[in-house]
């Protein structure tokens, strides 16, 4: 194929890209890596489609293939930076940023990213100034007053928090970052009233946002309205515990299959630290259900059969999700694989309705410890998030073979634990498909 051919490949791709066409993006890309694979746009390419579907490993992978044929790109060291800052390699990734900023000098979310970068590893003092800079020099972009709005938040600067955040809001009012930071500075003021307002009103404008549930039971119990929170945030009365008690065909027992989904990912291509999520000393698998083999897929059946099993249940009671639990779902896992001193910091998944954690293998010092190591507790919101009288502490403590179901907008987390032995959770959420991430 001529050179006329591979650019119309490159624009079908890069319109495939532009849309969230993965698949279609990744087809392109390949055809023209096919056809000459010293394509800097091909590789490039191709490791963003990658990146954005968190196949963290061939994301870099390509994309050191770019910077080799072109290193002197600025665009191909700002994507470099982003697969880098992704799987955690900060001072790696600040270096390609640097070089990104000093090549494109007038690209507003390069010079974004690089404080980004600051942010994570020096510190929010010196990011904040980085981002008020970029806010002056890029008014009309309602991501640098999000930034800035929400590190004046974490400095306890609020009347200028909420000046940014306001901004942002005028910019974009679907930016849906700076609506939770500006209920967590109303939170953190003391105005429990001003946040439920807000809350409310996000509430009517989105499909669903599982942080409308979990801030607005917050909101409620600052307002004294406990039971009306009770309602949704109960975790005793919206938790459910199963044991896997039989192996899948092919396995002799439970001890020999959960030993095997170890095995498999320990082994898997895409295990790696990653950055970006509530885990912390440990390495995850992001897409695990993503062409699935081995112990998966019977693993994925059967916590499929709970999770219906959990509806009809939920059809039975009140319940604040209605249509939702009826519609169209998409169910998406990962795995985390931890050791010597992980845990999971307070978060919810905010696109999901139910959540569901499988333990294969559980360290032998949480199994039998009466403390709180290495437990699943329920509860404590993220710090940011103010809640005057913190809910009393409720935890599971893991086995294997032990599968917990619970709504995907229940702050949850998990205490650190001391063994050389691994942890690893199998979670999984059931998405509405419409607000299934991309």
């Amino acid at each position: 194929m001529n050179a006329a051919g591979v650019d119309t490949l490159l624009q079908a791709a890069t319109a495939a890209l532009h849309t969230r066409r993965w698949a279609d993006a990744t087809r392109a890309f390949d055809a023209i890596l096919a056809l000459d694979d010293r394509h800097v746009q091909g590789w490039l390419g191709r490791g963003v489609v990658a990146l954005e579907q968190k196949h963290y490993a061939t994301a870099l992978q390509a994309m050191e293939r770019a910077l080799q044929l072109s290193p002197g790109e600025g665009m191909v060291h700002a994507n470099l930076a982003g697969a880098l800052r992704a799987l955690g390699r900060m001072e790696e990734a600040l270096s390609h940023a640097l070089q990104a900023c000093a090549g494109l000098p007038d690209d507003p979310m390069v010079q974004l990213n690089r404080w980004l970068l600051e942010h994570d590893l020096v510190g929010v003092d010196a990011a904040a100034e980085g981002y008020a800079t970029l806010a002056r020099r890029w008014p009309q972009l309602a991501v640098m007053h999000y930034h800035l709005g929400h590190a004046r938040l974490v400095q306890g600067r609020l009347g200028e928090a909420e000046a940014s955040l306001h901004q942002c809001l005028r910019l974009d009012a679907r930016n849906t970052d700076a609506y939770h930071a500006l209920v967590a500075l109303h939170l953190r003021r003391g105005e429990p009233a001003q946040a439920l307002a807000l809350i409310e009103a996000h509430r009517r404008r989105v499909a669903y946002d599982g942080y409308d549930l979990a801030l607005r039971c917050i909101a409620l119990r600052n307002l004294g309205r406990t039971e009306e929170a009770a309602a949704i945030d109960d975790t005793r009365g919206w938790l459910q515990v199963h044991m896997l008690h039989q192996a899948p065909p092919g396995w002799p027992g439970v001890p020999a299959y959960n030993e095997a989904i170890l095995r498999h990912v320990q082994a898997h291509p895409e295990l790696g630290a990653h950055r970006g999520q509530a885990t912390h000393n440990g390495r995850r698998i992001e897409n695990l259900l993503e062409n699935a083999t081995g112990p998966i897929p019977a693993l994925a059946w059967w916590i499929l059969d709970r999770l219906r099993g959990y509806l009809d249940w939920m059809r039975s009671r009140p319940h604040p999700l209605g249509r939702l639990i009826d519609g169209a779902l998409e169910l998406r896992g990962w795995a985390v694989l931890m050791h010597e001193g992980g845990h999971e910091t307070p978060h919810i998944h905010p696109g999901g309705l139910l959540s569901a954690v499988y333990y294969p293998a559980v360290p032998e010092v949480v199994q039998r410890s009466e403390g709180d190591a290495g437990r699943l507790c329920f509860g404590q919101p993220d710090p940011m998030f103010a809640l005057d009288t913190p809910l009393a502490p409720f935890g599971i403590a893991p086995q294997p073979g032990m599968l917990v179901i619970f709504p995907s907008w229940q702050w949850h987390h998990t205490v650190p634990f001391s063994s050389a032995q691994p942890r690893l959770s199998l979670a999984f959420d059931l998405f509405p498909r419409a607000t299934a991430p991309g």
